[in-house]
């Protein structure tokens, strides 16, 4: 009887009610938990605390992986458990790891997998005519291949003025690029034109490949231009044409009466006088200046120079698709150009880029006398596109001469910052000249970030409400719960 009070006791339903709950509660933890682990091994989610997301696809790589239609393979030439463990202690490699892995995730068509080459000798053997090793990567479709040669391409390094390394990832860049490479119905061809001691064109070669688009070099001294590439690019060359080269860049361009051909060329500052050359471009009504345009307004100035300044977009037609344009096209140590005609017969001049209206030339050899101040201010061009357009009935049909004032506005440095227009730019004027629907401006991501950021105060605001104030609560309630239940 004594047994069945206690059974009875109020003392007691309420706290068989209690172990009954709680043990519910934990219970109920346990199978969310079990159910969890078993939802993310089967479909993984990982957040991304970073400011700039930098471990997500951008919404423009999401939407070109979701609409391919055709089946592409990613190879990763490594052993997986090895890149992870290489991953796990090295930031720009899980960056990698997690942007090459995001693909599938958008995609059926779209398949990555891990390929340990000593394993494997006969994948080894299929790719070996790609120069491929340990690292590399390979996006195959059954219209082309394209291969990454090592997951270090997947970084931009760069260095500051003190000498100090900067690293980025382009590894969104490059895997996007490399899928458009392998789905896209044409690959458009440009050609480097060498043999007159030409500048270092890297920066702009990564540009167009970036874009998709297949560069080859041609020395023109000894080559015909190849008639299947749309474009050519001269870049900064400081020795002179001949008439027999030029002659060449004629027939590149009248493409037997048809037209539909781009010639850009890049001038700079370290050139001599190029006679030939200059008397070729002002036939497409572009000449080029003496001198270096500075800018006199600090407040247009970048760095601690007049020669480094933001320019001013003179022509909209080619600013509609940019994302930001209030960001500048940075110049520095670039010479003015200037239009001949604005219309003349079939051909046309447009200035693109030019200077603000408070800049002015500097001579590059300025003597004692040479005074900034009482010189002219005025715009000056320093991108001009000329143009020559045939009509099939009512179909224009255009080959092009687009010049630049300046060689450093498309060093890797310049075209890698997000701070400017330089690459974007580009790439829609290039992409438009040549009729290219799709392109590609991802802007490198940097690890100068730390995953979550936050300010002192805030942190001491964390400490104070989840180490204090927050337990401090729990108690409370609890006691008071207590009491509650105690007098009941």
């Amino acid at each position: 009887m004594k047994k069945l009070k206690i059974l009875n006791s109020r003392r007691f339903k309420h706290g068989s009610m209690a172990t009954i709950l709680t043990v519910g509660f934990i219970a109920l933890v346990i199978v969310i938990n079990v159910i969890a682990n078993l939802l993310l091994a089967r479909f993984p989610v990982n957040i991304d605390l970073t400011e700039d997301n930098i471990y997500q696809l951008t919404q423009e790589s999401i939407d070109y992986a979701k609409n391919v239609k055709t089946d592409v393979d990613i190879y990763v030439c490594a052993d997986h458990s090895t890149l992870e463990s290489i991953a796990s202690s090295t930031v720009y490699y899980k960056q990698a790891m997690e942007i090459i892995e995001a693909y599938e995730k958008q995609n059926s068509h779209i398949n990555v997998e891990y390929v340990n080459l000593l394993e494997e000798p006969e994948f080894a053997n299929e790719y070996a005519g790609y120069n491929v090793s340990e690292y590399s990567i390979i996006v195959k479709s059954d219209k082309r291949v394209k291969v990454i040669a090592s997951l270090t391409d997947l970084l931009d390094q760069q260095y500051d003025s003190q000498g100090n390394t900067k690293i980025s990832s382009k590894a969104e860049q490059v895997m996007t690029s490399a899928l458009m490479y392998v789905t896209d119905e044409e690959v458009l061809k440009a050609s480097l034109l060498t043999g007159h001691s030409e500048t270092d064109i890297s920066g702009f070669t990564s540009l167009l490949n970036s874009n998709n688009y297949e560069v080859t070099e041609q020395n023109i001294t000894t080559e015909e231009l190849d008639p299947e590439a749309s474009m050519a690019v001269i870049y900064a060359p400081t020795t002179d044409y001949t008439n027999e080269e030029l002659k060449k860049l004629d027939a590149f361009l009248d493409n037997d009466g048809k037209f539909g051909k781009t010639l850009i060329y890049i001038a700079s500052v370290n050139q001599p006088d190029l006679p030939n050359l200059e008397e070729f471009l002002g036939e497409w009504g572009i000449e080029i200046g003496d001198g270096l345009a500075y800018e006199t307004n600090t407040k247009n100035v970048y760095g601690q120079q007049g020669y480094i300044m933001g320019l001013d977009y003179t022509d909209t037609d080619y600013t509609a698709d940019l994302r930001q344009s209030d960001l500048p096209f940075l110049s520095y140590y670039t010479r003015p150009l200037s239009a001949k005609w604005e219309e003349y017969s079939n051909a046309t001049t447009k200035v693109l880029l030019s200077t603000p209206e408070t800049s002015i030339v500097v001579p590059l050899n300025p003597d004692e006398d040479f005074d900034i101040n009482s010189q002219p201010q005025e715009s000056h061009p320093v991108a001009i596109l000329g143009q020559r357009t045939r009509y099939e009935g009512t179909d224009p049909t255009s080959s092009n001469v687009l010049v630049f004032g300046g060689d450093t506005m498309f060093n890797a440095q310049v075209l890698a910052s997000a701070n400017y227009n330089n690459n974007e730019y580009t790439v829609n004027l290039v992409n438009k000249l040549m009729g290219k629907e799709d392109s590609l401006n991802i802007v490198s991501v940097s690890f100068d970030q730390e995953a979550l950021s936050i300010t002192q105060s805030q942190y001491m605001t964390f400490s104070i409400v989840f180490m204090f104030a927050l337990p401090i609560v729990c108690v409370i309630v609890g006691i008071v719960i207590w009491v509650v239940r105690r007098h009941k």
